[in-house]
């Protein structure tokens, strides 16, 4: 009987070592490696810092640890050029062998960047606003936690419809994010209310070719699709050329980011535009964010700063649903497809698509109290869903 418990015994603890691994899987003791690429020299510059540093935010506010595992954020900066934004992607993965990506803004670079992550298998939370992540180069590796462009365009057309426009100017940079956003408004206006749409170079320096072909008379406003720098320079030039008090301008998406507004002319007050962040918005959590952010980087976040931080915080819920097993890559994918995260404006999720689904807001710029340009928090679009059924 003796050897008979014996042996039953031994065979249990036998069973046990080779049946381990069917019931869940070792997890490593080493840091979670996450590659973090913005543009932080280039054009792009004021918005993919502050970016970066919401993302390091995040994850400090963690104490850089999730799950039981130290955080470890490589960072790198892309400089805004789809060569060097692919080079330095791959160094993370080749090289620093990342668990995950949670970068980049430019579109050019989220497009070079989508082919290789899905031949590697490495998940990647983009905040690249092309439309295409989501559509020609979907991709089960990819999540985008930002706006597409037919998402935020399709709402300021729906504001502006309900406002009473019935035919407009359109104005935005030659480049994806900006003939997809005119593509929107073709749809919703009808192509025969569009009394022109013009696209000028990214960093054009003179709008005068531009400003000066418009009616006031011809149309009820004007849709501007540009940003960073180019954004307060059309400001400026718009209201030195008598138009602004004769054309409302909206502005599509970040227009009025509130990283843009420090640099803003006063003629800016007034100008319109929908998205998903706004600075001035009265909830704990995003008071929790702003303090945050100014006691660290002594600066106002804004709609960049905004898409960094919840990316980070959508990642931080995946990894503690998967109790920090990052080498699952699989499980770390159908964890993020579940997340749903409140945050400084309500609850965010991915879409079908993995595309972004979140609260918009109506924004109007004004002056705060202490005399700087703030938006003003208007109507609130809830969760906001990317219309794939218009623009598959």
């Amino acid at each position: 009987m003796r050897q008979l418990s014996t042996l039953a015994t031994t065979s249990l603890i036998v069973c046990g070592f080779v049946l381990q691994p069917a019931f869940g899987q070792e997890v490593s003791k080493e840091p979670i490696r996450i590659g973090v690429m913005f543009p932080l020299t280039g054009p792009i510059s004021a918005q993919g810092g502050p970016e970066r540093d919401a993302i390091k935010q995040a994850f400090e506010e963690e104490n850089n640890t999730v799950a039981g595992r130290k955080i470890e954020l490589l960072y790198e900066d892309s400089a805004g050029r789809p060569d060097t934004g692919l080079t330095k992607t791959k160094a993370l993965v080749e090289r620093d062998k990342v668990n995950l990506l949670l970068s980049e803004l430019v579109s050019s670079i989220g497009a070079a960047m989508a082919p290789y992550v899905t031949e590697q298998k490495i998940p990647w939370v983009s905040t690249v606003a092309l439309a295409s992540l989501t559509r020609a180069q979907k991709s089960p590796y990819v999540f985008r936690f930002v706006p597409s462009s037919y998402q935020y365009a399709y709402v300021a057309a729906q504001i502006t419809r309900k406002l009473g426009w019935k035919k407009v100017y359109f104005i935005g940079w030659n480049a994806p994010p900006s003939h997809e956003s005119a593509d929107v408004v073709s749809k919703v206006y009808g192509a025969d209310n569009i009394v022109s749409s013009q696209f000028p170079n990214v960093g054009t320096a003179d709008y005068a070719p531009y400003l000066t072909a418009m009616d006031t008379g011809k149309a009820d406003g004007l849709f501007t699709a540009m940003w960073g720098a180019d954004a307060p320079r059309i400001v400026q030039q718009y209201a030195e050329y008598g138009l602004a008090k004769k054309l409302p301008l909206f502005g599509i998406a970040s227009f009025t980011s509130e990283e843009l507004l420090e640099t803003m002319p006063p003629q800016a007050v007034g100008v319109q535009s929908a998205y998903t962040y706004c600075g001035t918005l009265d909830t704990p959590e995003n008071k929790k964010f702003v303090d945050g952010f100014v006691s660290r980087y002594h600066a106002v976040p804004g709609s960049y700063s905004y898409m960094g931080y919840m990316a980070a915080k959508m990642v931080i819920q995946a990894l503690k649903d998967i109790k920090g097993n990052a080498e699952d890559r699989e499980g770390f994918i159908n964890a993020l497809s579940k997340v749903q995260v409140k945050g400084p404006m309500g609850v965010t999720e991915f879409d079908e698509h993995h595309g972004l689904v979140a609260d918009f807001y109506r924004l109007t710029v004004e002056q705060g109290p202490d005399g700087k340009l703030q938006n003003h928090c208007g109507d609130r679009i809830p969760q906001v869903r990317d219309p794939y059924e218009l623009f598959p």
